[in-house]
């Protein structure tokens, strides 16, 4: 099972300020996480939320990517953390190519998951994730997730992940000569 720091998130009021301002940051300091830059929305299935996102990916696989995200439409949770918090790193992503073997090494470990079982967004119901609580992280969230393959602008299931394996095989088959 393979386990990485995939990314680092950041809640923020305004999505299209702050991608401005990060591509700014990035064009300094890190031009190569402006090559590949994706998008999402959609809503948490576990409470509904509404939430858009855009992810400047680090060209290296298992390099950490620094995502914004923001609700889609006020009055929903995140309004009332940012008027108490503002702006703030919300969680930092481990991704895993083994979902539910890496949810099962944590629960194994005894340490506490935010969630009985994971969620996902409605508009990617591959990608599953669940969160350490920041009471034990002693800061953000830590988010358990599914890895993925950049495509584009957009996130799309890994063929190399577990649960993934017939379209591995099937690919394999199909493109790659032995």
């Amino acid at each position: 099972m393979g386990i990485h720091i995939d990314h680092i998130s950041i809640l923020v009021k305004d999505l299209a300020t702050a991608e401005k301002d990060w591509r700014e940051i990035l064009e300094v300091l890190s031009p190569e996480h402006l090559e590949s830059v994706t998008r999402g929305h959609g809503a948490d299935e576990a409470d509904g939320t509404p939430m858009k996102w855009v992810t400047f990916q680090n060209p290296d696989p298992t390099g950490i990517s620094i995502q914004l995200w923001a609700a889609a439409e006020s009055g929903h949770w995140p309004d009332k953390v940012l008027a108490k918090k503002g702006e703030y790193v919300h969680h930092i992503a481990f991704c895993s190519d083994d979902f539910a073997a890496m949810a099962q090494r944590v629960k194994a470990a005894g340490l506490p998951l935010v969630q009985e079982q994971a969620s996902s967004p409605d508009t990617q119901p591959w990608l599953k994730w669940n969160f350490i609580p920041p009471a034990k992280t002693h800061g953000p969230l830590l988010e358990l997730a599914t890895r993925y393959l950049t495509v584009g602008e957009a996130w799309l299931p890994h063929p190399a992940n577990a649960e993934n394996a017939p379209l591995a095989d099937e690919l394999t088959h199909r493109f790659v000569k032995e």
